[in-house]
């Protein structure tokens, strides 16, 4: 039994009871555990005897199992998608509602001219000199630093992957956005649990719950499973309903919304009447700094790549310390008071096919050591904060908590607040909910209308939802904490993402919405995939006038 279990957890599964003692059942457990771990395509959080029975199932029935057509219909959209996301020159055409945003578009005053000596191909990044600047005082060298965490998983990880933790999960997560949904939605002030419908006279029915399934009907109707603390029931959208089976559409499973329906004459069927995501206000409150500094955002910096674009990252950090630019330009680095570094700040080990055969600094703590001696050169007065992401040193599974104290240590003579992903924490009194992003592969694949290559549309989607990744068993992994940290139960002022190497900017109701570049150009594998990244951006936000802009050091 010991080693069953031993052969499970080399891969971070655990193991249910149920699942264990059908293993055992078997004529040869060891022989049985080897099949199965051979099979699994991805290995879970936790394993359970459904997933084994289907494996055994499908194994039974031919050695490739026939897809259902829905699943096909979802293959076939994650085909179209990956090929939209990796296919074309990426210059997302970003719509902005009006007033939303003062948002300075990047012209030839924003693009610093990048030297033409190139830096020598796979060379660990070199320290250059930085010269202090005659009779230049930065604006921001007049004020403290002001950064407060509102949440945060580090320090309060409770998981141990138990059927009990994934209950307390959903039961947060329920809970927090049924009480958004009654408070903020007048059209979910009389919700009702779905027990009591068939015996509650209502004719108009309101019904908060998670999603367990939907899919398209023969007859091109939405059929929708949700569920509640109570009991289950299924949905139906009309096809002639456009506004509800429009709605239906941009689902995901094991979110949270409600609905208003009515019975069907035989009850046991509801008709959906509409569909209501939890959203935010139009009058969302927008907090403002008293003093005039900015924070500037530098995601994805991949420390340790051959593609690190280190004649560019030199030109950043000549500019932020005042020796680069003209009088405009060095005006805007004076006012950074704040750098936020939303994931991925190296480029790891091990995290994509070849990865090491692309790697300058094949060693992941030297990878640190770069950076921190890198990020040394940030002007003192600017305060620093770090997140993971996909290719760092943590958990793969979301939330994710700041990196630990042997990392930490490496950074020792930075200004840095380290902090997790996802992470809410206030800069000067502005907001900011901070998240590296995997998950955006997550919403394009499931709802249609989404694009990878278009991550604020996306983003509008996760603020409507208030859930930044509400899917479990996609290409996001996560962990069943007793908190549901990837809720988005406080409404920021900013909300910045990275993760795929794009720099857009632009608003949903009074929140500002930033995608922030990357400092790595084109990989093989991007390469290959026929993806275009934008690299070397930088988005800069004034804390004070809310006005958001973009410094370009791609030399373009």
């Amino acid at each position: 039994m010991k080693s069953i279990i031993k052969s499970f957890s080399e891969h971070g599964t655990f193991v249910q009871p149920d699942t264990l003692n059908y293993i055992l059942s078997k004529d040869d457990p060891k022989k049985f555990t080897s099949f199965i771990t051979k099979k699994l395509k991805e290995y879970p959080l936790v394993l359970t005897i459904e997933q084994v029975k289907n494996i055994e199932q499908e194994t039974k029935i031919e050695d490739i199992p026939k897809p259902c057509e829905d699943s096909l219909e979802k293959k076939e959209l994650q085909k179209k998608i990956l090929s939209t996301m990796y296919g074309g020159v990426l210059q997302p055409e970003t719509s902005f509602e009006e007033n939303e945003l003062e948002y300075d578009d990047p012209d030839k005053d924003d693009q610093i001219s990048i030297p033409d000596e190139k830096i020598e191909e796979a060379a660990i990044p070199q320290l250059i000199e930085i010269k202090k600047v005659k009779g230049w005082k930065p604006a921001s060298l007049d004020y403290e630093s002001e950064i407060e965490i509102i949440k945060d998983i580090t320090g309060k990880s409770t998981c141990e992957g138990t059927t009990s933790d994934f209950t307390k999960l959903f039961l947060n997560r329920y809970g927090v956005l049924r009480k958004i949904l009654r408070s903020q939605r007048r059209e979910m002030a009389n919700v009702i649990p779905i027990n009591r419908i068939k015996r509650s006279g209502i004719k108009d029915i309101q019904i908060v719950g998670i999603i367990k399934d939907v899919r398209t009907t023969k007859n091109g109707h939405k059929l929708i499973e949700i569920e509640d603390e109570t009991g289950a029931a299924a949905a139906i959208a009309l096809k002639d309903n456009r506004e509800a089976t429009q709605m239906a559409s941009e689902i995901i499973l094991d979110e949270i919304l409600g609905m208003k329906c009515q019975l069907s004459k035989d009850g046991d069927l509801l008709v959906v009447q509409s569909i209501v995501f939890p959203d935010i206000s139009i009058q969302n409150e927008r907090h403002r700094s008293e003093v005039p500094v900015c924070a500037a955002f530098l995601s994805d910096i991949h420390i340790g790549s051959k593609q690190f674009m280190e004649t560019e990252w030199q030109a950043f950090l000549r500019w932020i310390n005042g020796e680069m630019g003209n009088s405009r330009q060095k005006d805007v680095a004076g006012k950074i008071k704040y750098l936020v570094i939303p994931g991925d700040a190296v480029d790891g080990i091990g995290i994509y096919p070849n990865q090491d055969k692309e790697l300058s600094i094949v060693d992941v703590y030297r990878q640190y050591e770069t950076l921190a001696e890198q990020l040394q050169l940030i002007p003192d007065h600017i305060s620093i904060v770090l997140q993971p992401g996909n290719h760092d040193a943590v958990r793969p599974a979301e939330p994710q908590p700041a990196f630990e104290k042997e990392i930490r240590d490496l950074f020792s003579g930075n200004d840095i607040t380290f902090v997790g992903n996802p992470c809410y924490f206030s800069l000067h009194g502005v907001e900011v909910l901070a998240y590296h992003g995997q998950s955006l592969l997550d919403f394009a694949t499931n709802i249609q209308c989404l694009r990878y290559n278009e991550p604020l549309e996306i983003m509008k989607v996760m603020l409507k939802k208030h859930h930044l990744a509400p899917a479990y068993g996609g290409y996001t992994p996560l962990t069943p904490e007793h908190l549901d940290y990837m809720v988005i139960d406080k409404i920021p002022d900013i909300f910045v993402t990275g993760h795929v190497h794009l720099a857009t900017i632009g608003a949903y109701r009074g929140v500002t919405l930033i995608n922030a570049s990357s400092w790595q150009s084109q990989t093989s594998y991007q390469k290959m995939l026929n993806f275009i990244p934008d690299p070397a951006k930088l988005p800069i936000a004034d804390l004070k006038t809310g006005n958001v802009t973009m410094m370009d050091f791609s030399g373009m």
